[in-house]
């Protein structure tokens, strides 16, 4: 069992960088696989696959929003380890990118032809979402 003296910690980590560390964090909401879940301090051990979501960490009634793309999440001793290939801030999203990124996969799913990979569409449009989601331009 965790010490209920030990703050939450949080770590977001991609190959290339440790995009967010934090301690003393109230709570992390994510999207499982299965569907949204959280996390708070003295959790039991959890290991769970993620989508690509929008991961909202609560700490003293602020949140910081961080845009991830698949992964895991894994809870164990008021330590919260986020493995992601890719997460981005609110603060490092491109918003017209974005946006283009957006309109452009919506086009090529009204418009679908043999050449189109509806697959690929949509992916891309869902990653879109979730950066303008996290940009809070939506």
């Amino acid at each position: 069992m965790a010490d209920t003296l030990v703050p939450m910690k949080v770590d977001v980590l991609t190959p290339d960088a440790l995009v967010y560390s934090d301690e003393g964090v109230d709570m992390v909401i994510a999207r499982a696989l299965d569907g949204d879940f959280a996390v708070m301090k003295n959790h039991l051990p959890l290991a769970a696959a993620l989508q690509v979501c929008q991961v909202r960490i609560q700490k003293g009634g602020k949140e910081k929003k961080i845009a991830v793309f698949g992964g895991f999440l894994e809870m164990k001793d008021n330590y919260v380890n986020i493995i992601t290939p890719q997460a981005e801030t609110a603060e490092n999203i491109d918003i017209p990118r974005a946006e283009a990124a957006m309109a452009r996969a919506r086009n090529r799913l009204a418009h679908v032809t043999p050449d189109i990979d509806v697959d690929r569409a949509k992916a891309a449009l869902q990653r879109a979402l979730v950066r303008i989601q996290v940009s809070g331009k939506n």
